[in-house]
């Protein structure tokens, strides 16, 4: 300890002893007797010189301790570890945190066990490659139930998406997006969502080998073949399901929900014209109930169920339609017609004369499903053939269509239909099976 005053005061007393006043390097004072022969006064007589240089004394060294005091503050500490004197530089002084960013689960969702979502996120605030980001899902009970790293580093701010497959059991669950920098701070805040994951889905029906089996059968046949296939879960699969063909009377299911949309309460002349145009295929009632909706009417269907091939003609029945379009329309035809008009919408399309259930009913009839359907067929040779329809067994639907044209005779058309049909039911399309040709 280095000694940086030292102070011989004289005592007030008789025996003429002597201390030292001793300041070191932290401001402690110390009192020790000084040693022999050191003497700062030698008069002894004299006490009220004494007592007044004694004052002075007092007052000096109160000074120097409080200039000491403040000399040990600018201290500071070498890069070696050793100290050095010297006012502390401003680039020491520690900078304020630097805000840190938000995020938001943006909204709910519903999924079924083992399919894929995609759940969107929110950043604000200031983000930059050294933030990584990871999606937390919650259980009901707040415990963290599973982490996925989204990547190397957080995306910048602004609104994202994450590709989610629901691997988890059924039941509610939250989620929420955490940050984290490489010094270890986390985001400011994290705003939750709600994530429903329910059972899973029973299989597609038909299963897709069996759908892959009809199509390259249909592929084999002579002239122009098209299909599609919406299954139970509302997935389409088709062959040269986009092509266009014309419509003939398929397109009086068209006008049958143009109609019940615009007479949503029962009419008895105008429900006759639209039971003989769907149980018969009547041209007559047909043109009726186009005088009821018009062109404007096809038009508002095309847009509700966004068929994305229709292409519309002089009249109704030289409009042009596809498979995809058709299978789609009826797979959904009964959420189009207004709720009070349905069972009305059922009854016809599930009641087309004898005659006319050749092709998908042939084939779906005996197996156990109930057809509601409709055909076209223009010319006496019957060289066009169209069917569209959906099929109900149980808690099964699902729906087709099935397009043909360049037929070499109807018989054949006729057999296209329902081989197709029966394959998607598990039937082979043998000669015998075939040979049966109405339902």
């Amino acid at each position: 300890m280095r000694c940086l005053l030292t102070i011989v005061s004289a005592r007030d007393c008789e025996n003429g002893d002597k201390s030292l006043w001793t300041l070191d390097e932290t401001g402690a004072l110390a009192v020790s007797p000084a040693p022999p022969g050191r003497t700062a006064y030698e008069s002894a007589g004299r006490q009220k010189a004494r007592r007044r240089r004694r004052r002075l004394l007092t007052a000096a060294l109160v000074v120097l301790v409080v200039a000491a005091s403040a000399a040990t503050a600018f201290v500071a500490l070498r890069p070696d570890g050793g100290a050095q004197a010297g006012p502390r530089s401003a680039a020491a002084t520690p900078s304020p945190p630097a805000e840190a960013p938000r995020t938001a689960a943006l909204s709910s969702v519903r999924i079924h066990h083992g399919e894929q979502a995609k759940l969107r996120y929110r950043i604000d605030g200031p983000v930059d490659d050294a933030w990584t980001a990871t999606l937390i899902v919650l259980g009901a009970d707040g415990v963290k139930v599973k982490a996925q790293r989204l990547g190397a580093s957080a995306t910048a701010a602004g609104v994202h998406a994450i590709a989610f497959r629901a691997a988890l059991p059924a039941g509610h669950y939250t989620y929420v997006i955490h940050l984290r920098d490489q010094s270890g701070r986390t985001e400011a805040g994290a705003r939750e969502a709600e994530l429903r994951v329910l059972p899973p889905l029973p299989p597609a029906f038909p299963g897709q080998k069996t759908v892959e089996k009809a199509l390259d059968w249909a592929d084999g046949r002579s002239g122009m073949v098209a299909v599609a296939v919406v299954d139970s879960r509302g997935d389409v699969t088709g062959l040269h399901a986009h092509t266009t063909f014309e419509s003939a009377s398929l397109v009086k299911a068209m006008l049958l929900v143009a109609y019940l949309r615009a007479r949503p309460a029962p009419d008895s002349s105008l429900d006759a014209a639209a039971t003989t145009m769907i149980e018969k295929s009547d041209n007559a009632s047909a043109y009726t109930i186009y005088g009821v909706v018009g062109a404007s009417g096809l038009k508002k269907i095309v847009a509700l169920s966004r068929m994305e091939d229709f292409e519309s003609g002089a009249g109704w029945i030289d409009c042009r339609v596809s498979a995809a379009d058709q299978a789609r329309f009826f797979f959904d035809l009964e959420r189009y017609v207004p709720a009070a008009r349905r069972t009305f919408a059922r009854e016809l399309l599930a009641g087309i004369t004898a005659m006319q259930r050749w092709g998908i009913p042939a084939a779906a009839g005996p197996a156990g499903w109930k057809t509601f359907f409709k055909g076209g067929w223009l010319d006496m040779d019957n060289r066009l053939m169209l069917q569209a329809a959906w099929l109900e067994k149980g808690r099964k639907r699902w729906a087709l269509a099935v397009m043909t044209d360049d037929n070499p005779d109807r018989a054949y058309g006729w057999d296209t239909q329902k081989g197709v049909t029966g394959l998607l039911l598990g039937e082979e399309p043998t000669p015998a099976y075939l040979a049966r040709v109405l339902e």
